[in-house]
């Protein structure tokens, strides 16, 4: 076990990394540009017994980030893990940063995580294992934090590339994407969010994940819940146009009947041989949030005929978050 290297170790999610890790037995590198946020940090971590090496560095400045980096290694060998969580958090709206902030901001929340993969992940990919691990946010951009927003969308691109270029060599790379402050006691608690690291760390590659978001738990569950809700109305009120808005436009579903379907047009068309006057009852059983824009899941719907007789199916639902609303991007029943 060679360690896992913390870079951007303040406090909250840097620490909680930390802690997690070293919990396991693994010593602890943690880089941060402050001496107090590095003492700090080894504090956070002393009870677990580890070995700790705290290393001052500038995640901007390539040379000193590299710098450290070698000191980590020379101390307990190539990571097992790195997790990149620096970034410079700024409220700012377009044409409010002059350029030379921009690229400064784009400097820690991108290129530093570019850094410290290129400076480790071809030793890791002979070796033929380890894992690189960045904190993304910002799910949907904001106008209010442009810098943040395209630094995030850059984290995420960073991310599928490092995975095209070292994942085959056994590179796990991967991002959490954090959407809401983080506060001890609260839905952003920062030993929570650590779990991700950890999870994402530990996983066997069939079932690798790239992206893992961390929402608060309401906002994480009823997706499914409210658009089926708005379909279920739509339904018994027998509105084809209403229901098929409620998919997106290359929906792929299969109703009751055998034919599969494709799109709006043809869901329109489903919808409108229903029988009038028939009803359906819908009780969601699950969902699980697959990553920022999809989420799946089942749910039991009961149809009830004009006459009376019921017939209960089980559907499968994948939906996708399209502009700013949930759509039914998938949708199959079974009887």
């Amino acid at each position: 076990m060679s360690g896992a290297v913390i870079i951007g170790a303040g406090p909250g999610i840097g620490q909680a990394v930390a802690r997690r890790f070293a919990g396991e037995g693994y010593p602890i590198a943690l880089v941060a540009r402050g001496d107090e946020t590095l003492r700090a940090g080894a504090r956070a971590v002393e009870s677990s017994g580890v070995p700790v090496l705290t290393l001052a560095a500038d995640c901007a400045d390539e040379d000193a980030l590299r710098a450290a980096l070698d000191r980590a290694v020379a101390e307990f060998g190539l990571p097992d893990v790195v997790v990149y969580n620096a970034a410079i958090v700024q409220a700012d709206a377009p044409g409010e940063l002059p350029a030379r902030a921009h690229l400064a901001a784009w400097a820690v929340n991108v290129v530093g995580a570019h850094t410290a993969a290129d400076h480790l992940a071809p030793e890791m990919a002979r070796r033929g294992s380890g894992s690189i691990l960045i904190t993304g946010g910002m799910p949907e951009p904001k106008w209010q934090y442009t810098s943040l927003s395209l630094g995030k969308a850059g984290v995420r691109t960073l991310v599928r590339i490092l995975d095209q270029r070292y994942g085959d060599a056994g590179v796990h790379a991967a991002s959490v994407t954090v959407d809401g402050p983080v506060a001890p006691g609260t839905d952003f608690d920062p030993d929570d969010i650590a779990e991700h690291y950890w999870r994402l760390h530990g996983q066997p590659r069939h079932q690798w994940e790239h992206e893992v978001l961390h929402t608060a738990r309401q906002a994480a569950t009823g997706v499914l819940a409210g658009l089926l809700d708005a379909w279920r109305g739509a339904f018994d009120r027998r509105r084809p146009d209403e229901l098929s808005s409620l998919f997106s436009p290359d929906a792929l579903f299969q109703g009751t009947t055998p034919s599969l379907r494709r799109g709006r047009e043809e869901i329109v068309g489903y919808y409108a041989d229903v029988p009038e006057g028939t009803t359906a009852r819908v009780d969601v059983l699950g969902e699980t949030r697959l990553s920022e824009r999809l989420v799946s899941g089942f749910a039991e719907v009961t149809f009830t005929a004009p006459t009376g007789e019921e017939r209960p199916v089980r559907l499968s639902i994948v939906a996708e978050h399209r502009g700013d609303a949930w759509l039914i991007r998938q949708y199959h029943a079974a009887g």
